[in-house]
């Protein structure tokens, strides 16, 4: 079953949804504010309006996206602007709804929504090594090293910056593991919220608090034989710290309501993109809890440190469009410290404008991120136009009309616009 994220503060709007969404058989939960959404339980998607009381939906947003980049966010709003659609898809909005909207159109985009980060999470675990670029020596020494620890049992702590594939290579040290027969579960700390810790990582028995109407698995019970995979475990409040520490050690979980522990067998692999050893040294990670998961530790390199995985990523990402020699250098003069995840957004947003075979300097470098302190404003006021011309355009399929009404102009003056904005 979908479970979906509602964030509506006006009431009778929330309640439409949540009837509409359960009548074609999703899980819906709704919150009137940001701050009551931040403290929800973990959900395969989230419509977020964008006026709220308090933190704004474009504040919850972020929130939202720092905690789980593969969150699939839909802005929900009767307010809508441009610059709010431009602000949106910046921070990552999946998808730009204006009230009044169609109520099929809303179940529509959500189940495409979900159905695209399954599709997307099946073909990371499908690809294993496939899916991580190895061209350059830092990274071949990285899965070397992942190479050996995988045939190991011990915990393993994967380190580097957001993007740099650090759960790919989760996936890779899982199946080529003992354990790869076993299930794979893959949790991210940062959006279990306190309150809900027990009940995801050890389960609950039907009637132990008011909303637990069946018996629930954890994530150490759906895990058991398998890897147990805990993305930003650096976020983990010390009171979760302890509660994993214990579960690790004992090799035991007790359900809430439940009146006897089960035995879990169950190896974890985490990934933090903190220096999760100064956190130790500053008190703010427990120090116990730290040697446990770092028994085997892998790092990964950023992406700016790998310059022949950049032109080997670029061209994956391009396929089957070619890269241009001025493309590689224009894509060489970024720092990327998005890595590998930035770098496809990039390449992405500059296949929807190509023509031809090829992306060349010209398709590329309108989509390199902005430096937000540069000030020349038709300089980031085209950027900006780009990007809104670029979602537009996937919005509508790459059909041009059908874009030019979503932006509000006349589909005669596209290629007005086009020449204008070199597209």
């Amino acid at each position: 079953m979908i479970r979906v994220l509602l964030v509506e503060d006006e009431r009778y709007v929330a309640e439409s949804v949540v009837a509409l969404l359960r009548s074609h058989g999703m899980d819906a939960l709704a919150c009137e504010s940001a701050e009551k959404a931040l403290d929800a339980p973990p959900c395969d998607v989230a419509l977020v309006d964008l006026r709220l009381p308090g933190l704004s939906g474009l504040d919850l947003l972020r929130r939202l996206r720092e905690r789980d980049p593969s969150l699939p966010v839909l802005i929900l709003t009767g307010h809508g602007t441009i610059h709010d659609a431009v602000e949106a898809m910046r921070a990552g909005a999946l998808d730009f709804l204006t009230k009044p909207v169609e109520p099929e159109v809303i179940v529509e985009r959500l189940r495409k929504a979900v159905e695209r980060r399954r599709i997307e999470r099946e073909r990371d675990r499908l690809r294993g090594l496939d899916g991580l670029v190895a061209e350059s020596p830092a990274m071949r020494t990285a899965l070397r090293l992942a190479e050996q620890v995988a045939a190991q049992e011990g915990a393993v702590l994967i380190t580097g910056e957001s993007g740099t594939g650090k759960e790919l290579l989760a996936t890779y040290v899982h199946e080529r593991s003992a354990r790869r027969q076993g299930p794979l579960v893959r949790v991210s700390c940062a959006a279990v919220p306190r309150s809900l810790f027990e009940v995801e990582f050890f389960g609950c028995k039907r009637g132990a608090f008011t909303g637990a109407d069946r018996d629930r698995e954890g994530w150490f019970v759906e895990a058991d034989g398998g890897t147990l995979f805990l993305d930003e475990v650096g976020t983990l409040a010390a009171e979760g710290q302890a509660k994993l520490l214990r579960a690790i050690e004992s090799r035991e979980v007790r359900a809430v309501g439940a009146t006897a522990p089960a035995r879990v067998d169950v190896r974890i692999v985490a990934a933090t993109n903190e220096d999760l050893a100064a956190a130790r040294d500053l008190g703010r990670f427990r120090a116990d809890l730290y040697y446990r998961l770092a028994v085997f530790h892998v790092p990964l390199p950023p992406l700016r440190d790998r310059p022949e995985d950049l032109a080997a990523l670029a061209a994956r990402f391009a396929a089957p469009l070619k890269l241009t020699d001025a493309a590689q250098r224009a894509l060489r003069r970024h720092a990327w410290p998005g890595n590998a995840r930035e770098l496809r957004s990039v390449i992405e947003q500059a296949r929807l404008f190509a023509e031809g075979n090829r992306l060349d300097a010209g398709d590329v470098e309108p989509h390199l991120p902005v430096d937000e302190l540069d000030l020349d404003l038709k300089r980031r006021t085209r950027a900006l136009e780009r990007q809104l011309f670029a979602e537009a355009l996937r919005r509508a399929g790459g059909r041009k009309q059908e874009a030019a009404k979503l932006l509000g102009i006349d589909p005669s003056n596209w290629a007005y616009h086009a020449k204008r904005l070199d597209l």
